[in-house]
């Protein structure tokens, strides 16, 4: 029997943009392609997302030479300028890796906002890990900020 992980993944930042800005760059998928994803030598090949409750979002990454990553999801809830909430899967090729359940929280803070990503996943058989996930949200929320900073 294959084993399966449970963790939640935790990641804040602070902007000095306004919650409004924060939530577009998630929102809309041109400016969500230049920073969602978590290698600097990775790239995007494929990127699609309907930004609506109910709605799909799909996106297969990776390494220049071999894009294998591929995450499928879904829009379970979203407040403009303060909340989406998602739940998807993330296969490497053909192998289901994970299921997440994932919140992204927007909030004023100063004259900027406080991201909060809480990424809840059950991790199948060892094709990813917690540490995984941690580092690769770590990365994207980097380049979210380096992306809002201009």
């Amino acid at each position: 029997m294959t084993e399966t992980v449970h963790a939640t993944v935790v990641i804040e930042r602070d902007f000095a943009a306004a919650p409004a800005r924060v939530f577009k760059a998630w929102a809309d998928p041109d400016q969500r392609r230049q920073w969602d994803i978590p290698s600097a030598e990775w790239v995007v090949a494929e990127q699609r997302q309907d930004f609506r409750v109910g709605g799909e979002e799909y996106s297969r990454f990776g390494p220049v030479d071999d894009p294998q990553y591929i995450a499928k999801g879904f829009y379970l809830d979203i407040v403009p300028n303060e909340r989406i909430v998602s739940a998807g899967t993330m296969h490497f090729g053909e192998q289901r890796s994970s299921s997440t359940l994932c919140t992204v929280e927007l909030a004023p803070h100063g004259k900027g906002t406080r991201l909060k990503i809480t990424d809840q996943s059950a991790y199948l058989g060892g094709g990813e890990s917690p540490g995984d996930r941690d580092g690769g949200w770590n990365e994207v929320a980097d380049k979210l900020v380096a992306f809002l900073a201009g």
